[in-house]
């Protein structure tokens, strides 16, 4: 019984296999059919608004081709070695032919060419698939052409129809390809499909078809995508003996398309293909498989529920919106209202202080510039410029009346005014805020645009550079604010600030000559200044000198006058004391000096009889003491 099973199962698969031939040659036919169309399509300027459905068209004819080509190498006899009959010796080329016919060869050309070509068609329609969702579309539409497409297409429909339901209703046993296979042609059947709606409604509904066509784009990517990972992953296990051509073009995505999806199933049989164990007769997981449905449901209505929470921070505040009308100002923190769509907290801003510049024009991005050292007597650096030619792009062009000689003229005036807003703090303004101005940044330049030409327009040139901008801004923001106090959006202007007034061209020409003059007076009179205090410092400095020289003179003469009136006073009351004393102590001191410096020969002439006379050679210097 075993034996016939078999036999029946060979008899299929080679049924299969004699099909699969005509299969392949027709989805080559189709691709290369499918390519001349894209070519064609890509050269003519006025039929590209058809690429956006051809490009998934022909990531669908790749991908099908690599399908079948999988599934022809597949399903063929493994290699068989080579008789060992002897044979008459062939020739040189029968030989080379035979050597190439090897089991070894073969599998190894198989192994590349498989792998080499699921690859391709893989990447080739992820190409495809990437330039159609990177294009921007103009929306063309389509005017002619759309019928015949459609009714080719709905035939292609059919046709994979016809195979899916052979599929599902014979199925091949011991064939463990089948399931896979059904799945990839049902997954085939909705991308076609999916391009026939979207062709059918492009011309009324065009960016519903659009999104119809990136979902079908979508489903050929991710299979591509899982085409070329597992081909990479095969690209690590070497053919062997016996070694049959793996089937390359597997996919999860694929394998989903049943109903009901039994997302558990699948994975039970993927473990126990790999693991051998069964899953499903182990009670845990059991149980797990009857509650995932509940668990999952209880999980969904519990977030639907938490979003009724809404947490509102502290820079915030909100108005919560029941089934679509506003009911009331939140305030910061966490509240409790019915669930999404039923409830909803739109955010305004609570205290948030904006500035608004009247220009449409965003300031320069400056550029980082090699900085030059400033040298101290070298010119001003850049920083320091302020000179009105320079470009403003922030400034806000205003028309001014002057005076041109004894004629009405009018000039242009630059100006720079920016505006400090912010949201009304009560509820009524936050509610305005939100409901009565669409863009309100902008409702507030142009009321501010308003109110800058009406006001301006009764302004003299001469008036308006010499009016103070403290009195300006206060009043243009008075003016501004009760323009939008009119409007009722809710807007709070703080302060008008006016940066800068630039007059016109020929004001600014003039003052330039004048700033010019300034600065060559003020150099000249710094110089003379500094000129005068030098000559002031340099006499001021000799006064100094012969003062102090004259006073330390005098001191000095002082001081020897005090010390010889000292010494006469002195020598006066030693003379009344005793004079003789007092002459001999001079007489003596006198004799002193005379002869500090002279050689004195002493004989003592009181010298007794008794003693012989001594002369006494040797030569005495006296002592300074004997000076003192």
């Amino acid at each position: 019984m075993s034996n016939l099973r078999d036999e029946n199962n060979q008899h299929v698969f080679w049924r299969a296999r004699k099909s699969l031939r005509w299969y392949r040659s027709l989805a080559l036919i189709l691709l290369f059919f499918a390519c001349f169309v894209y070519d064609y399509l890509n050269n003519n300027a006025g039929l590209q608004a058809w690429l956006i459905f051809a490009r998934p068209l022909v990531a669908a004819c790749l991908l099908v081709f690599a399908v079948l080509e999988n599934l022809t190498l597949n399903l063929s006899s493994p290699n068989t070695s080579v008789s060992s009959e002897k044979s008459p010796e062939p020739r040189f080329a029968q030989r080379y032919w035979r050597k190439l016919q090897s089991p070894g060869i073969k599998t190894s050309l198989t192994y590349v060419y498989q792998h080499m070509l699921t690859a391709a068609c893989s990447v080739l329609a992820i190409y495809m698939l990437v330039t159609n969702f990177s294009n921007t579309f103009l929306l063309t539409p389509i005017k002619t052409g759309i019928v015949p497409v459609i009714c080719i297409l709905l035939a292609a429909c059919f046709s994979v129809l016809v195979g899916e339901r052979m599929l599902s209703f014979k199925p091949i046993r011991q064939w463990p390809l089948h399931s896979m296979l059904t799945g990839l042609t049902r997954a085939l059947l909705s991308i076609l499909l999916a391009i026939t709606i979207a062709l059918a409604f492009y011309t009324y509904i065009p960016k519903v078809s659009l999104v119809v066509l990136y979902i079908a784009g979508a489903i050929l990517f991710a299979i591509a995508t899982e085409f070329v990972l597992r081909t990479v992953t095969s690209i690590f296990t070497l053919p062997r003996a016996g070694w049959r051509s793996p089937f390359l073009s597997k996919s999860i995505v694929a394998e989903y398309y049943r109903w009901p999806l039994h997302p558990l199933l699948i994975v039970r049989k993927k473990i126990y293909q790999h693991f051998g164990v069964d899953i499903g007769k182990i009670q845990a997981f059991a149980l797990i498989a009857r509650i995932f449905t509940p668990v999952l449901l209880s999980i969904i209505v519990v977030g639907w529920l938490i979003s009724g929470l809404h947490q509102i921070p502290l820079a915030q505040r909100g108005i919560y919106e029941r089934f679509g009308q506003p009911v009331k100002v939140l305030s910061s923190g966490l509240h409790v209202g019915l669930p999404w769509p039923f409830g909803r907290v739109r955010p305004v801003d609570f205290g948030a202080v904006y500035e608004l510049q009247l220009s449409d024009e965003l300031p320069p991005v400056k550029t980082s510039a090699p900085k030059i050292d400033d040298l101290i007597e070298g010119p001003p650096p850049q920083e320091s410029w302020r000179l009105w030619d320079n470009t403003h792009a922030t400034d806000q062009a205003q028309v001014i009346a002057s005076a041109a000689g004894e004629k009405q003229s009018f000039q242009i005036v630059n100006m720079d005014i920016r505006l400090i807003w912010r949201v009304g703090m009560n509820d009524t303004d936050a509610m305005n805020s939100l409901y009565q101005a669409d863009d309100i940044p902008t409702t507030i330049q142009r009321v501010a645009r308003q109110v800058l030409t009406q006001y301006f327009a009764h302004q003299q040139l001469d008036v308006l550079l010499n009016e103070q901008r403290a009195g300006m801004s206060v009043i243009l923001n008075k003016e501004i604010q009760q323009r939008l106090n009119k409007m009722n959006i809710g807007v709070e202007l703080l302060f008008t600030r006016v940066e800068s007034i630039h007059p016109p061209a020929g004001a600014a020409n003039a003052y330039h000559g004048v700033q010019a003059a300034q600065i060559a007076a003020n150099a000249l009179i710094a110089r003379e200044k500094g000129y005068a205090a030098a000559l002031a410092n340099d006499s001021q400095r000799v006064a100094l000198t012969a003062i102090n020289t004259a006073q330390a003179f005098s001191h000095e003469q002082q001081a020897m006058a005090d010390n010889a009136l000292t010494r006469a006073n002195a020598e006066n009351d030693s003379w009344k004391m005793n004079p003789e004393a007092f002459v001999n102590e001079r007489r003596y001191q006198i004799l002193s000096k005379a002869l500090s410096h002279t050689p004195l020969l002493i004989l003592d002439d009181e010298i007794s009889k008794q003693h012989a006379p001594i002369l006494d050679l040797r030569q005495f210097w006296q002592s300074s003491d004997v000076n003192n």
